[in-house]
């Protein structure tokens, strides 16, 4: 491969795994390819304690995102199938590319059909479904607990921390539904 594609190649990772998370988040952030074992290879440094990944589109459970340090101990544990996560304190991922992956029920699932996912983050620290009266069937918008029953599960919210509009002083609420079927 010559130097002008491989440059290319960098240059497209970067800004792919930039994308996975928040601005004020990524745009400081150590971007750095994973291999399925959880080993980085830097492609540019970051000035904040967050790695965003470009993941691999071409493998399924493999997505671009960006982890904060306790998401990526939780992230290892997981690529490594220990039986549970060691993070000591809640951990953030987002993915706000969506993501590709065999289940939402079993972390170590490597062979059911592909699960498309939109843009969404995750709360990875124990969450109980029940005790929390949240489901955990997977959503196009809200929250759910994924792998749920399971060491790994935890909070799934879908769609971006930013989505909706914000409140202003003097704002009025206008109340909305809407349903639709496919």
């Amino acid at each position: 491969m010559n130097a002008t594609m491989a440059d290319g190649i960098r240059i497209e990772k970067i800004r792919r795994a930039r994308r996975s998370g928040p601005a004020c988040v990524s745009t400081q952030a150590t971007v750095a390819d994973m291999d399925m074992h959880g080993n980085l290879i830097v492609l540019e440094p970051g000035t904040n304690d967050w790695v965003c990944v470009p993941g691999d589109q071409n493998i399924v459970g493999a997505a671009d995102m960006c982890l904060d340090p306790m998401g990526m101990i939780w992230m290892r544990d997981l690529m490594a199938r220990k039986p549970r996560p060691s993070n000591t304190s809640p951990g953030l991922i987002y993915m706000l590319n969506g993501a590709l992956q065999h289940s939402f029920t079993d972390p170590f699932d490597t062979s059911s059909p592909p699960v498309p996912i939109g843009p969404h983050w995750m709360l990875l620290w124990p969450f109980d479904a029940d005790a929390a009266g949240i489901g955990t069937v997977m959503r196009d918008g809200g929250t759910m607990i994924m792998f749920a029953g399971t060491p790994y599960a935890h909070l799934h919210i879908c769609g971006s921390p930013w989505d909706g509009k914000e409140y202003r002083a003097g704002d009025r609420a206008v109340w909305t539904m809407t349903y639709a079927r496919p």
